[in-house]
């Protein structure tokens, strides 16, 4: 998928606002978008949220 790392960050806020999860764990989220932006660009946001959640 051709994202930008900052869309893919847009995608997630979005995905957080509506479950209204913590702002810590959308750093943590964004922090994991910045190490790889091209994986988390392909992979459902329910995947990035079980591995900041635990």
């Amino acid at each position: 998928m051709d994202m930008s790392p900052e869309e893919v960050k847009q995608f997630w806020r979005g995905y957080c606002e509506r479950r209204k999860v913590s702002k810590d764990l959308v750093a943590k989220g964004e922090k994991k978008i910045d190490e790889d932006p091209e994986f988390w660009a392909d992979q459902t946001m329910d995947e990035l949220m079980k591995l900041v959640s635990n």
